[in-house]
């Protein structure tokens, strides 16, 4: 037996290796879910995916701002956003076109390649639903707006928006 399979049949695996699997893993989680709900359920099933997505989203907005002491600011949205994009291996340029909003560009999307390859791409079922929610759950005055819809070719363009009060 090799040194590698000697140590990884040990669980001695560097950390490293074990982001990228299971990275690796929820990413085909993330595509093969809305396919098969898709081919089994139609639309009413990847409105039930999004809802998924939505509430995990949420979740995770709670979560991060009691773990990570976001508040409620339209640069705290920024930041979960920031926060979850490398957990995914997506690289996010944001741009700042007022102090009330910010741009986000994906040069590279690993979820967005994986469902190019499959062939449909369902960002709108599983990212957005997910990047919505956590977004406003973290500032409830901030509102997501998709500035370009994920294509084919090009990963989306969002923005988060400070909402006036008035």
């Amino acid at each position: 037996m090799g040194i590698k399979k000697t140590a990884a049949t040990r669980g001695l695996i560097p950390a490293g290796n074990k982001v990228t699997e299971l990275r690796g893993n929820l990413i085909r989680v993330m595509t093969e879910v809305p396919i098969v709900i898709e081919e089994r359920f139609g639309q009413k099933g990847l409105d039930a995916v999004s809802e998924v997505f939505r509430r995990l989203g949420q979740e995770d907005a709670e979560a991060m701002k009691a773990r990570l002491g976001l508040h409620d600011t339209l640069k705290d949205s920024l930041n979960a956003w920031k926060v979850i994009g490398p957990i995914m291996g997506a690289r996010m340029e944001p741009h700042w076109v007022s102090k009330d909003r910010v741009e986000a560009f994906h040069p590279y999307c690993p979820q967005h390649e994986e469902f190019v390859a499959h062939g449909k791409v369902y960002c709108d079922v599983v990212c957005l639903p997910y990047m919505k929610a956590l977004a406003e759950g973290v500032a409830p005055s901030v509102k997501m707006e998709v500035v370009r819809a994920a294509t084919k070719d090009a990963t989306c363009v969002k923005a988060l928006v400070t909402q006036s009060t008035e």
